[in-house]
């Protein structure tokens, strides 16, 4: 792989294969590129990380459903030389800021160490009634809301 090609022309071209659809007709193979991703595109990029039907179709500049049509020789394909393309940029980028969650969560998680019980207890408990709040609460049977002022 001539990565200096590859960074003129913004990526790989390569050909993918489909899966039979539900009628039985093969879909034509497909010339694509698996592209270089840009910076600007990183932070976006990043989202798909622990999606890889997803991050697939963002290598090529698809979607997730185009990245589940794909015959499993070519999803794979995709997938090693994508890491391949962007090994140097995309990739390293995503190493780097998982690296710095984790010191992040490693931290708080001293930081919380160092707490009294009962704060941590109070603190939990209140991130726990936070996740469980619906955005809108359904009233109970038989609510009625206070009069207007």
């Amino acid at each position: 792989m001539d990565l200096k090609n590859i960074a003129l022309n913004g990526g790989l071209k390569h050909t993918v294969n489909f899966e039979v659809l539900a009628d039985g007709t093969l879909p034509p193979a497909t010339e694509i590129k698996i592209r270089q991703i840009p910076v600007r595109d990183y932070d976006a990029g990043f989202g798909f990380v622990d999606d890889e039907p997803a991050l697939v179709g963002f290598l090529c500049a698809k979607d997730k459903a185009w990245a589940l049509t794909l015959a499993p020789d070519s999803y794979e394909d995709v997938l090693v030389k994508g890491r391949a393309v962007n090994q140097k940029g995309f990739f390293s980028f995503c190493q780097r800021r998982m690296e710095r969650a984790e010191k992040q969560n490693a931290s708080m998680i001293s930081a919380m160490a160092t707490l009294p019980a009962d704060v941590v207890k109070l603190a939990m408990e209140t991130g726990l009634a936070k996740q469980n709040r619906s955005a809108s609460p359904t009233p109970l049977p038989g609510f009625a809301p206070p009069p207007g002022r």
